[in-house]
């Protein structure tokens, strides 16, 4: 696509045009109100799940390049919207 060919490098650096990231939403309240909620966000971007060898690789997902900052991100509470 636009002389870019597709592979976890040109996709993970964003440079293939028709990549996107895959966005996961939690609320923040909803954390401490659902049993399990905040496990499961961290371990749906753990390195076994979100990592290079994990499961989501395996579907064809490239690994998020700053993956041990969203980990840091969700184990902190820190939302999205407070990066902008």
């Amino acid at each position: 696509m636009n002389g870019v060919v597709p592979s976890v490098e040109s996709i993970a650096a964003g440079e293939y045009p028709v990549s996107r990231p895959l966005y996961f939403y939690v609320k923040n309240a909803h954390l401490d109100v659902i049993p399990g909620l905040q496990e499961y966000v961290e371990f749906f971007v753990s390195d076994d799940m979100a990592g290079p060898d994990g499961p989501l690789a395996a579907y064809g997902l490239v690994p998020d390049p700053e993956l041990a900052k969203t980990q840091e991100m969700v184990k902190n509470r820190v939302p999205m919207g407070a990066l902008n």
